[in-house]
């Protein structure tokens, strides 16, 4: 659910929820995803209390915890995961490092500098991270030189293993390139890409969304791929937004590959907050 520009909902009850699922279980999960549609770090002191609090208690009954963020790691978390480091997967989202593009494309994200910092911290702390380069925008963070200089820093840190996706178009999505890029050069050259773009069904079918032509995507994930090995890092393409290319798990969820796999997703809340 999209509430719309500058709304967030928080669940004022998930702790208590979260501990008394934990309590009934008789079988816990291997491990929770956070889901990435919204960035569990953003930096608003509800959001990160509550995550920390709902992280700090799946990790004390030794359940794993995966997340995606595109925003800065508190320190406190580092060291909570530092204390759980066998339980943590943490996927840091970086496209780019120029400044200048980062701020067209994702203004009110944390810089390239600051998730540069967010892969060290994590190294450091014995958790080697993974990077979602998601959404690469064509004509833009998909160059050759944008990628390759995005790699050879990513080799500095032994980063080993890329998820990689182009942007898709929603309506709002498409609303918000217009509001955002306007005046600027980018515009043009982007949506230009899309003139031959074809819809595709995601999440079972459940989303309908405006998708680069397949055999743009199949030649450069395929380019892609080949400029990351050549850093000795593993780039797949993600199978949930791209399920007309690949058959690759879901983002994130070749992580937990090594868990003992449930044959349905487990509930949280069965019930309206």
């Amino acid at each position: 659910m999209y509430p719309g520009d500058g709304k967030i909902f928080v669940y004022a009850n998930m702790v208590e929820k979260l501990k008394k699922e934990l309590a009934m279980r008789r079988k816990l999960p291997a491990y929770v995803f956070f889901s990435p549609t919204c960035d569990v770090l953003q930096p608003i002191p509800q959001i990160l209390n509550l995550t920390y609090e709902l992280m700090h208690i799946l990790l004390e009954y030794g359940v794993g915890v995966n997340l995606l963020t595109k925003g800065r790691v508190p320190v406190k978390f580092l060291q909570l995961f530092q204390r759980y480091k066998e339980l943590v997967h943490v996927q840091i989202g970086i496209t780019t490092l120029n400044k200048d593009i980062q701020r067209n494309i994702e203004p009110y994200a944390s810089t390239p500098q600051e998730r540069v910092q967010n892969i060290k911290r994590l190294c450091t702390a014995g958790i080697l991270p993974e990077v979602k380069l998601d959404p690469l925008i064509p004509g833009i963070t998909d160059t050759k030189a944008n990628l390759l200089a995005l790699f050879k820093m990513l080799q500095g840190f032994s980063v080993n293993s890329a998820s990689i996706n182009y942007l898709f178009l929603r309506p709002q999505i498409k609303k918000n390139l217009y509001k955002a890029l306007d005046k600027t050069s980018f515009l043009s050259k982007i949506m230009g890409h899309y003139q031959n773009g074809k819809s595709i069904n995601l999440l079972a079918g459940q989303s309908q969304v405006l998708a680069l032509d397949v055999q743009y995507r199949k030649q450069a994930y395929e380019q892609i791929s080949q400029w990351a090995r050549a850093f000795g890092i593993n780039a797949y393409v993600c199978g949930c937004k791209n399920p007309d290319i690949t058959e690759e798990p879901l983002c994130g969820n070749n992580w937990g590959q090594h868990f003992e796999k449930t044959s349905e997703q487990m509930k949280l809340f069965e019930d309206n907050v």
